[in-house]
């Protein structure tokens, strides 16, 4: 594996580990950084009155972690599972891409707030975007475990 795939893989496990930590904390019941639960739903899903229960935030938290262990290179090198980090990055540049009023759509939650799209814009995008690079980045199979690349051509 290259130092610039090594650096990837981190970075990606890394902060989709991070994004699975403050999901965690959520479904415990913190509203971090807000002061509230109602601050903190008008942050993350555009709505005060719209946050998910404590269960389906679990269930995105405990997503995001088999996310960030995958994407940090971790349950091997085969086609599935490079395949799976491909995913991983395809679907933070969709969402960086598309935005949080799509995603909100697709979760079927109410349409976003002036806040929201405000977080969307500045911190929400950007991250997906970072996080999706490096996972794509970091998808490929490293040389050692990669089982359908070329013999490389030896001097002789």
């Amino acid at each position: 594996m290259s130092a610039f795939q090594g650096v990837a893989r981190a970075v990606a496990g890394i902060g989709i580990g991070a994004v699975a930590a403050v999901h965690t904390a959520w479904a415990a019941g913190s509203t971090w950084p807000a002061g509230s639960r109602a601050e903190l739903a008008e942050a993350v899903v555009g709505n005060r009155n719209a946050m998910p229960d404590r269960r389906a935030t679990a269930v995105v938290a405990g997503v995001a972690a088999i996310a960030a262990v995958t994407a940090a290179g971790a349950f091997g090198e085969s086609r599935a599972v490079v395949r799976g980090r491909r995913l991983i990055g395809a679907a933070l540049l969709g969402r960086a891409a598309l935005g949080g009023d799509v995603a909100l759509a697709a979760l079927g939650l109410p349409a976003a707030g002036e806040r929201f799209r405000e977080l969307d814009c500045r911190w929400y995008r950007p991250l997906c975007a970072t996080l999706g690079a490096a996972a794509l980045f970091g998808a490929r199979a490293s040389r050692r475990g990669d089982r359908n690349a070329e013999p490389r051509a030896t001097a002789s």
